[in-house]
This record gives C-alpha cells, sequence and structure tokens, in this order.
C-alpha cells in the first residue's frame, strides 16, 4: 500500500467530525501565509542548507530507517 493510499485509508474510516478537522487544518495550512506554514516558499540557499544539515545529522548516525519513524507516528497518532 503507498503512502497515499494509506493516508486515504485513515481518513476514510475516521468519524466525520474528525474527517472535517483535519480538512480545516489542512485548508488552513494552504490558505495562510504566517510563519507556521510548512509550505512557504524557500530560497536555493535555504534548500541548500537544509541539505548540508541533513548529510551531517545522516553522518553522525542521527536518524531513524523510514519503517521505524512511520511505526512510530502511526502508533502516536492512533493509527497502528
Amino acid at each position: 500500500m503507498s503512502t497515499i493510499e494509506a493516508t486515504v485509508s485513515m481518513l476514510e474510516n475516521m468519524p466525520a467530525d474528525e474527517q472535517e478537522q483535519v480538512f480545516l487544518f489542512t485548508q488552513n495550512l494552504f490558505h495562510t501565509k504566517r510563519q507556521q506554514n510548512p509550505f512557504v516558499p524557500l530560497t536555493k540557499e535555504q534548500i541548500l542548507a537544509d541539505l548540508d544539515r541533513s548529510e551531517e545529522q545522516f553522518e553522525n548516525g542521527q536518524f531513524m530507517d523510514a519503517s521505524e519513524a512511520i511505526e512510530k507516528i502511526g502508533k502516536k497518532h492512533g493509527f497502528i
């Protein structure tokens, strides 16, 4: 199952009121220009700095296997 399929499946199985909360939260992310919006455009320099930081963290062993991270997030939010 792909990530998008798993996400859609989780949304379909949520109660209607929780689906509405997810919809409103997502809508707010894309319509706000506040700093909390994680989807603001980045400059080339910001992207390269983030990549450098990620490479340093990986080299220092500061990473988690993707399947472990997904399981951890799923358990934290009650999906698993």
